[in-house]
Order: structure tokens, then C-alpha cells, then sequence
């Protein structure tokens, strides 16, 4: 194991000296020298012999940015209760401007993407377009106090509960009606589509029949003498084709009254069905943000 010695330069190096006295005889020539640059501290220390900042300019600079953050804090405040004036006077795009640039001062006021939540929503009356404002209405209600949700929902609960419930009685409504005319349609449907299915497999049936009689005319034709043979396989050929076609039409048709049989055995397919089901999700909706209120 090789000894060092470690010897401080004036010229701030360090020199580690490998000694040769534990070394072997025919390895005392390898012996040298390995030099490591020491950074002079010298020219970080002030004249009172101090690194860094002292405690007068660290507090001078905590200062400072507590003045800018409270400077910041008062301009959003501002906005926010400009904001506050436009939205009351209905401009609510001016209103959704100054709640936003309010909250990009000083986000973490709750406020502000309140604001914004409440101007997509038309002060809570309208939630087709809340997912516009997901972000907003995810650090609005993070961050609002209990006291300020419990006075909230004491202003906009009862006003979206009822909108609940109407939405899920005109549902209820709609529901009946899409069972209604469903059932109503059912016996048409279903007769069209068995006599549908029925002509499909009598024209595809025919035109198998011909096809097969086509092949085995043909087969024939070489071994018999005359045109009758031949005539008959080219009368089969053509019946075949024209099978092909029918098959083919009632095969659309067969599809499309198929289609039409499954969507009347589900539920909530008719126009009426359709809006009952937006309006179960629209009741739904407003039911979670009842919820978030009430958490």
C-alpha cells in the first residue's frame, strides 16, 4: 500500500507526494508527485473577513419580497372586487378577465377561481359548460375555507337541488314515453324484420339453386352434342346473377331491419329517451356539485 503525504503550496496547491520507503527497489523510479488546485476563499470574504450576506442584508432582502408578495396580494385584491363589480352588472366576460388576472397575481386566494366558476356556470343556474373550468373549480373548492362553504351552500344548494329534482322528473317522464313509443313500434319492427329475413333466404336459396344448376350444366356441355345443354347452363348462369343481386338487396334491407329491432329493444333510444338520458347526467352533474358544497 502506497504512503502519501499531503503538503499545502503557497500558490494554493496540493501536492500528494507518493514516498518510495514502502515500495518496492525496482518500482523507486515510478515515485512522483499529483497536484490538486485549492480555490482561494479569499475572494468571497468581505472586508470584515465575512462569506455571503450578513443578517442586516438577508432581513433587508426578506423584506423586500414580503413587500412585493403583500403588493401583489393588494392588486389582486382589487381585481378581484373589480371583477366582483362587472359580474353584478352583468358583464360577466369582463368579469371572467379581472377573476383570472386576480388569480394570476395571487393564486392562492380562493376567490378569484370562485369567480371564474361562477361566471361559466351563470352564478351556478347553468353547468353545460363547467368543464371548461375544471382547474378553477378544483382550486376554488380545495381551497375555501369551511365557513365560507357552508355560507356558500346555504346561498346555492336549494337553488341546485331543485334543479335536481326537476331534471330527474322530467327524465322519469321522458323514460315512460321512450317505453311507450317503443313498445308501440315494436309489432311493425318485428314484422318487417321477418319478412325481410324471409325474402333474404328465398333469393339467397334461388340463387344458390341456379348456380349449382349453372355449374352442373356446364359440366355436361363437352360431353353432349347440341346447344341445348349450353343454352340452359347460360339461362342458369344468368338467373344466378340476377339472384346475386336480389340476395344482396335484401341482405341490405335484412341489416337495416335488424338494426332497427335491437335499438327498439334498448332502452332510452327514441329522441324522447335520448334527452332523458342527458338529463339524468345533467342531474348527476349538479348533484356532485351539491356535494362539493356540502363536503
Amino acid at each position: 500500500m502506497e504512503e502519501r503525504n499531503l503538503e499545502m503550496d503557497d500558490d494554493g496547491k496540493i501536492k500528494l507526494r507518493k514516498s518510495s520507503s514502502v515500495l518496492p527497489e525496482e518500482k523507486a523510479e515510478e515515485e512522483g508527485e499529483i497536484v490538486i488546485d485549492v480555490p482561494d476563499f479569499e475572494q468571497f470574504k468581505s472586508e470584515d473577513n465575512r462569506v455571503g450576506l450578513s443578517e442586516e442584508e438577508l432581513a433587508a432582502k426578506a423584506a423586500a419580497r414580503e413587500r412585493q408578495s403583500l403588493d401583489k396580494k393588494e392588486q389582486a385584491e382589487a381585481l378581484f372586487f373589480e371583477a366582483e363589480k362587472l359580474f353584478a352588472e352583468g358583464d360577466a366576460d369582463g368579469a371572467g378577465e379581472k377573476y383570472l388576472d386576480s388569480a394570476a397575481l395571487y393564486g392562492a386566494d380562493w376567490r378569484p377561481w370562485f369567480g371564474v366558476v361562477r361566471v361559466q356556470t351563470k352564478d351556478f343556474t347553468d353547468f353545460t359548460e363547467i368543464y371548461d373550468c375544471e382547474k378553477a373549480y378544483e382550486k376554488a373548492f380545495r381551497r375555501m375555507p369551511e365557513a365560507e362553504r357552508a355560507s356558500l351552500a346555504e346561498k346555492y344548494v336549494p337553488s341546485m337541488e331543485r334543479t335536481v329534482r326537476e331534471a330527474k322528473e322530467k327524465a322519469e317522464k321522458l323514460s315512460a314515453q321512450d317505453e311507450n313509443q317503443r313498445q308501440e313500434e315494436r309489432g311493425e319492427i318485428v314484422r318487417t324484420f321477418r319478412t325481410r329475413r324471409l325474402r333474404l333466404i328465398l333469393s339467397a336459396s334461388l340463387f344458390a339453386l341456379f348456380l349449382i344448376a349453372a355449374c352442373v350444366l356446364f359440366s355436361f356441355m363437352y360431353r353432349t352434342p347440341g346447344w341445348g345443354i349450353p343454352a340452359a347452363a347460360a339461362v342458369c348462369t344468368g338467373l344466378a346473377v340476377i339472384g346475386l343481386c336480389f340476395t344482396a338487396y335484401f341482405l341490405k334491407k335484412f341489416l337495416l331491419a335488424n338494426r332497427a329491432r335491437r335499438e327498439n329493444a334498448l332502452p332510452l333510444t327514441t329522441e324522447a329517451g335520448v334527452e332523458a338520458a342527458h338529463l339524468k347526467e345533467y342531474a348527476e352533474l349538479v348533484q356532485s356539485v351539491v356535494d362539493d358544497f356540502k363536503r
